[in-house]
């Protein structure tokens, strides 16, 4: 995907009493294979929010995550954002090549970022019709997608200063647009945020239109891990989770926990790309060891850690990767083979990793995408998943009853699946109006 070239910047006159007196950071960046760079006056964040607001922003778009500095970068991921991390977005772009990033700049400082890439894969985790149950009908290569590359736990990753917010957004919005349009594109689509966080994109653009995707799937680990999850639970839920991990023992399976180290990586990239294949998935064994050998380059195999299956005679036959990052530990990568030990998928993907994160003191373990009965079943809660589109100027949008409904109808059959009230998050996706 080549780049639109930077447009020319003209330096912003500054009128009397605008800022206080303050240094000048002047900010370089790649764009198009081209050194380009602005002056902006520092401000400090407790400035009053009249001078905030008036102050000068440019969003940049920079040709990999590569040019900006990580620690500028994580200063604005939150504990629900490791996916979104600078170490986790460099790891993709050293496996997969760099993509545009756009980066905004206010008060001579970065203020927000957001990844782009094109999507030339299959599958319907990633087609725009299948996310969306028809309701989106442009092919998934016709739109510019936000994000990280193929990412299914998206956040917003830009100031949470109050003041800056929201223009900081539009303004990242705005400009993806603009990229989209240049490359021809029908627009852009960010997928797989929650639904706050998609809420509150869509309304800082106003050609933004928010469409509910499904349901992502939390566990909140009690103390005591699932000692405290069957003390909460039903006879029958408490009974069928005991009996799976005692048959995963019976059949002669041991858990061991480890580092993600390049050994680790060597034994268990077998095992996940012959679950990748399994459900559609192309790039075999390589495309598995390029993408851990990348993050151990960028830093993010730091916040991994691995729970593997050994058999009696001490064969690695399962294994499951989780990532680190504030209380939060993810589930990412699953893979086994035929010889595994019975219920390896739930005994590694979700009872000794509610035990494991208990005792390492993480107070949430987010599972992979989809969520499903399954992990409900387990005690598995499941809050909305969103995505936001914005369409080219000359395209026309949804209209808003279609939308309306569309997103109702979402909410109810999550309401109708789980059997459980599915709590706060979803009230205003099930009052839309039909």
């Amino acid at each position: 995907m080549r780049l639109r070239p930077a447009a020319p910047r003209s330096r912003a006159r500054r009128s009397p009493g605008t800022w206080p007196s303050a240094p000048v950071r002047r900010i370089l960046f790649l764009s198009n294979g081209t050194c380009a760079s602005m002056s902006l006056p520092l401000l400090h964040a407790g400035a009053p929010p009249a001078q905030r607001l008036r102050q000068p922003m440019a969003v940049a778009v920079l040709p990999g995550a590569a040019r900006v500095r990580a620690s500028d970068w994580d200063a604005h991921v939150d504990r629900t954002g490791f996916y979104n991390s600078h170490p986790w977005v460099r790891a993709l772009e050293l496996a997969h090549g760099p993509s545009p990033v756009l980066a905004a700049f206010a008060g001579g400082q970065l203020q927000g970022v957001l990844p782009t890439w094109a999507n030339t894969a299959t599958g319907s985790l990633f087609s725009l019709t299948g996310m969306t149950q028809g309701l989106l009908s442009a092919p998934s290569q016709d739109v510019l997608w936000l994000g990280t590359r193929r990412g299914t736990a998206n956040t917003i990753t830009c100031t949470r200063d109050p003041v800056l917010r929201a223009r900081v957004l539009h303004g990242l919005l705005d400009r993806a647009r603009q990229l989209a349009e240049a490359e021809g594109f029908s627009g852009v689509v960010w997928p797989y945020l929650s639904g706050g966080d998609a809420r509150e994109a869509a309304a800082c653009h106003p050609g933004a239109q928010v469409v509910l995707q499904g349901a992502d799937a939390t566990v909140s680990v009690p103390e005591g891990g699932m000692r405290g999850m069957e003390a909460a639970a039903r006879s029958p839920e408490r009974i069928k989770w005991r009996r799976e991990r005692r048959l995963f023992l019976e059949s002669g399976g041991s858990i061991e926990w480890t580092r993600l180290s390049a050994d680790v990586c060597a034994r268990i990239a077998p095992l996940l790309a012959a679950t990748r294949d399994k459900h559609g998935s192309a790039g075999g064994v390589g495309w598995m060891e390029r993408a851990l050998t990348a993050q151990m380059s960028s830093g993010a195999a730091v916040h991994a850690v691995v729970a593997l299956a050994r058999t009696r005679a001490g064969e690695i036959t399962a294994a499951a990767v989780f990532y680190m990052h504030g209380d939060w530990l993810y589930g990412r990568y699953w893979g086994a083979t035929a010889r595994a030990p019975r219920n390896a998928y739930f005994v590694l993907t979700f009872y000794e990793a509610v035990d494991w994160a208990a005792a390492h003191g993480f107070r949430t373990l987010h599972l992979s995408v989809p969520a499903s009965s399954a992990k409900i079943a387990r005690g598995a809660q499941v809050t909305p998943l969103a995505l936001v589109h914005l369409p080219a100027r000359h395209t026309k949008p949804l209209a808003r009853h279609t939308l309306a409904r569309h997103n109702h109808h979402i909410a109810q059959r999550w309401l109708r699946y789980s059997r459980l009230p599915l709590g706060p998050a979803w009230a205003p996706w099930a009052s839309e109006e039909r």
